[in-house]
This record gives C-alpha cells, structure tokens and sequence, in this order.
C-alpha cells in the first residue's frame, strides 16, 4: 500500500510540475503575442517613422518629441551623453511586471548624463536610432526583440529589474552631447 501511496504522490508532484511549466509557457507567450502586438499598433501609427537596422535585422520606429540644434552627425566611433527612460509595454504576471514601468532610466534629477560609445556595449536599436540623432533630440523609440536583449531573458546587475526574452522596449532618449573620436568625455 505505501508503495502505491507513493506512486501516487509522485504523479501528483509531476502533474503539477507539468501544470506549472504550462503555465509558465502560456504566460512567456502571452507576453510575446503582447509584445508583438504593440509594436504593430505602433508601425500602423503615421506619428511613427521607421529605421532599419544597418544589419537589416529589423527596424525601430520612433517618434521626435523634441528637435535638437545640433549639426553634428552621429558616427558608429562617436560617443554621446544621454538621458533616457525605458519601459516595459505589456504585463507579464509571472514577473510581476506592469506596462509602463519603468526597467532603466538616467535622468536630468539622477545626476550628469550616461555616456555611451556606438560602437560599444549598447544594444542595436540604439546604435541604429543614434545614428540618425543629433545633440539636442530627444525620441520616443520602439525596439524590437531582435534589436534589444534578444529572446532570452537579460538581468544587467542584481539590483536591477529582469528584461524578459522577447521584449520590445520603448525609451525616451535625449541626446545630451556628442564626442568625436579624440575628444575627451
């Protein structure tokens, strides 16, 4: 009899085991269907313009929401200062992640401007929006999965916030100044 006690149990343990792989699978899907949907909704909107990626992976669509006077271009070995905020734009429950919260941000209350080289560790949407930039823009940028952090989930630090795989990532990005290649930052 115990050995049938726990046959039993154990089956229990692996239907609820299976349950909740389901249930985590239903919701990384769900937040991808989200993901993917709002980004559409943007690429519909004419408010939105839209910029492939020099590798051709994908494009980002942004929106201006403040022109700069800056006559300087932005090259893949320049580096810039930026104040920027990114939000997630879906829920994702098994993340306790809301849309609209915020997973990144650097702004004018938080101290000097982060600075940034292109042709460093920033993810592809930014390279591709930076690139068309000029000091003193400030964008509303939507980024793809394939031109943020990709389809596996990304935790830059412990302390910070996990950026599920499949995210599309909005920022508001402003371009503080930018550097030449021998300027000092």
């Amino acid at each position: 009899m115990k050995k049938y006690g726990l046959i039993i149990i154990s089956a229990i343990a692996i239907c609820c085991i299976v349950s909740c792989e389901k249930e985590s699978e239903n919701s990384q899907e769900q937040w991808m269907i989200a993901n993917k949907e709002a980004l559409n909704t943007i690429k519909a909107n004419p408010a939105y313009k839209e910029l492939r990626s020099p590798g051709n992976e994908s494009s980002i669509y942004y929106k201006a929401l403040q022109s700069g006077d800056g006559t300087g271009s932005i090259y893949y070995t320049s580096s810039v200062s930026c104040y920027y905020k990114g939000c997630y734009i879906a829920d994702y429950l098994q993340y306790n992640i809301k849309a609209g919260d915020k997973f990144d941000q650097r702004l004018f209350d938080d101290g000097p401007p982060a600075v940034f080289s292109i042709d460093g560790s920033i993810i592809p949407g930014w390279k591709t929006a930076l690139q068309h930039m000029v000091k003193g823009d400030k964008w509303e940028i939507w980024i793809p999965y394939q031109l943020g952090y990709g389809s596996i989930d990304y935790q830059p630090s412990s302390s910070s916030p996990k950026i599920p795989g499949y995210s599309t990532l909005v920022f508001e990005l402003e371009v503080v100044n930018v550097y030449g290649i021998d300027e000092v930052k």
